[in-house]
């Protein structure tokens, strides 16, 4: 596989679609950025759709939505940056049967279950033993219908994530973007018992960079207090585990950027609110810190010189920047 003509896939953004954020994808050298909708304008007064819609026509055709990964490469061919756009949770569906549709014809491609709290989906990941309900399975059977990717582990709590990929037999799943429990042990990383379920169904597991979930744990935590910055050593670690656990074939990147939010700018960040027994919050309140050498996109070329030093071959770095995600879109959405 040749690094260089490879696919480049960021797994999970979150930044708002902008020249100046199209600039930085182009220097990271993506070709591809799975961008996830939730409240895009920050403050819930627009429809996301209607955000991102108008937003991409402020680019002029510089991104466009891609609804397969055959419009994913004709789109790199053309210089033109593609946006696959996702959900971390399925509240927005709502109860309306047939819901989903609608959101797939507008361009959604990847649902994920409940963004850290229960909800009548299945469990947080603030509530690991909780199960897929029955209207989780009824959204599950629809997803699949559809075409549509399953995106479980990091906010979605182990069990429900589990039942996921147990109802998913023959269609793979991911997570889109997280950290390892097994080298930080905070209740936001997942379980080797996941990653290796989602790699046993052809998924991916993405990893994402912010330094709370690689640094931040019962043992060092102060409830308010920042948490420490991450080298990029830490994060090359993850890769390097995960590589060991379930091989390159199923690690993917997923840094998940906030650029162009007001919650982005430094002491903005809400933090994550939500009461551990173990630790006062998930993440503390304040600045978002990234892994140093990986603070926003355009570094991407700084994590493959940093594989490259750790012995990666060109092939398995290619899978890991976005050949990945390409072989696991195109399973799940049939091109």
């Amino acid at each position: 596989m040749n690094l260089e003509s490879s696919l480049v896939i960021d797994g999970l953004d979150c930044s708002i679609p902008s020249a100046v954020y199209l600039e930085k994808l182009r220097a990271g050298g993506v070709d591809c950025m799975h961008l996830s909708i939730e409240d895009m304008d920050g403050r819930g007064n627009v429809h996301p759709f209607v955000f991102v819609y108008e937003r991409l026509d402020e680019l002029g055709g510089a991104m466009e939505i891609a609804k397969t990964v055959a419009e994913i490469r004709d789109c790199k061919q053309r210089g033109v940056l593609s946006l696959v756009l996702g959900w971390q949770g399925a509240d927005p569906i709502g109860t309306e049967h047939g819901t989903l549709r609608a959101y797939y014809e507008l361009g959604l491609r990847i649902v994920g279950i409940t963004y850290n709290i229960t909800n009548r989906y299945g469990g947080g990941c603030l509530d690991p033993g909780a199960r897929l309900t029955l209207d989780g399975r009824s959204l599950v059977e629809q997803a699949h219908s559809l075409g549509m990717l399953m995106d479980v582990g990091g906010h979605t709590g182990e069990q429900t994530s589990l039942d996921v990929i147990a109802m998913s037999a023959g269609r793979p799943v991911i997570c889109s973007h997280t950290a390892l429990a097994a080298l930080n042990p905070n209740p936001r990383n997942t379980s080797d018992r996941v990653c290796e379920a989602i790699a046993g169904s052809g998924g991916v597991i993405g990893v994402l960079c912010l330094s709370d979930f690689l640094m931040r744990n019962a043992s060092n935590a102060v409830a308010g207090a920042p948490s420490p910055q991450a080298p990029l050593s830490v994060y090359l670690d993850h890769l390097d585990y995960l590589k060991r656990l379930v091989g390159p074939d199923h690690i993917g990147i997923g840094p998940d950027f906030v650029h162009g939010h007001d919650f982005a700018k430094p002491g903005a960040w809400p933090g994550e609110r939500f009461t551990m027994d173990m630790v006062g919050t998930l993440t503390p309140e304040g600045t978002i810190l990234y892994a140093d050498g990986f603070q926003s996109i355009d570094q991407l070329p700084t994590v493959v010189a940093g594989l490259q030093a750790r012995g990666w071959t060109p092939s398995e770095i290619a899978k890991v920047k976005g050949e990945n995600w390409a072989r696991v879109y195109g399973v799940a959405w049939g091109g």
